[in-house]
């Protein structure tokens, strides 16, 4: 079992190219990763990681193994699974990071999960943008956008569109624009997630109108952007499922809603193995049908191709 223990430590140190890292994660301390890997530069008789005092590196060698590793941690867990182990209850805490808008949403059903499986704990880290995994000390994390880290092994849950939205205050007070170009004289509110692009993209009949808001509040929470939206500060643009019930009881007013808005790819991540524990499948498992009804209430997001 200190085999399995060790490829389990290398494949995270290989995912964060960090001991530190991982060993920031709940109960591991880093001179274990460090035996963990010791162990296995011996019984192999190779070098994993190149390792100076400003960086770690892996070897030729040791990325012929991290293939074999997943593999073989893969194999356990399909093995626990089939013969029983985890068969008469899903249990265990599964860290969970999403992002704001989503995690409203998810609180709101997570009670549905809880009562199918009284043994389960979640623990949800809420917020619009998330470092490494592992670090984080995370399970699985939500990402909207594309991913970036190769590192990840990602299922697309679907595609989140946005609507672009103002109080009817806001209208009073400014009128309703004719043409997306005419927004660069309404006052914008920005949800800014620490992309520098601050672009509002719209299509229609072949026609693209690009426009750059005049951002008077910018936040990198999407749930301050909708207070101010909301409050009348200016026009946002903001995720479909958010703003869906502001916009049917009245409070907001969806603009340019015969244009298309580019969505963005919408994913459920972690860092391996491919075969997960029972209990982060369930989760990851929940987390998929929470997002194909959030699709069937009213288009927020683009089913999964």
């Amino acid at each position: 079992m200190d085999l399995l223990s060790a490829l389990h430590s290398f494949v995270r140190v290989a995912a964060t190219g960090s001991f530190s890292a991982v060993s920031r994660a709940p109960g591991v301390s880093q001179p274990t990763i460090s035996r963990h890997i010791a162990l296995l530069e011996a019984h192999y008789g190779t070098t994993l990681f190149a390792r100076t005092t400003r960086s770690l590196t892996m070897t030729e060698d040791g990325r012929s193994l991290l293939p074999h590793a997943y593999e073989v941690l893969e194999i356990l867990e399909t093995a626990e699974t089939v013969l029983g182990r985890r068969r008469a209850s899903v249990s265990g805490l599964v860290r969970l990071g999403v992002t704001t808008a989503f995690g409203l949403c998810l609180t709101r059903r997570m009670g549905e999960l809880l009562d199918r499986h009284p043994d389960l704990s979640v623990e949800v880290v809420m917020r619009d943008s998330f470092g490494d995994l592992v670090e984080e000390g995370l399970d699985l994390a939500v990402r909207v956008g594309e991913i970036a880290e190769g590192t990840l092994i990602a299922r697309k849950l679907g595609l989140v569109h946005k609507w672009l939205v103002a109080s009817p205050a806001c209208l009073q007070r400014h009128n309703m624009p004719e043409h997306p170009r005419a927004l660069t004289e309404y006052p914008g509110v920005v949800y800014n997630y620490g992309s520098s692009r601050l672009d509002w993209n719209f299509e229609r009949d072949g026609e693209e109108s690009v426009i750059v808001p005049t951002a008077v509040f910018r936040a990198n929470s999407s749930e301050a952007v909708m207070y101010a939206v909301e409050a009348g500060i200016g026009v946002g643009l903001l995720p479909a499922f958010q703003v869906r019930d502001a916009v049917a009881n009245g409070r907001l007013v969806r603009l340019f809603a015969d244009w298309n808005i580019p969505g963005l790819p919408f994913y459920v991540v972690h860092t391996g193995p491919r075969t997960l524990p029972l209990r982060t499948r369930t989760v990851m498992d929940f987390l998929v049908e929470v997002s194909a009804d959030l699709l069937r209430d009213g288009g927020a997001l683009s089913p999964v191709l």
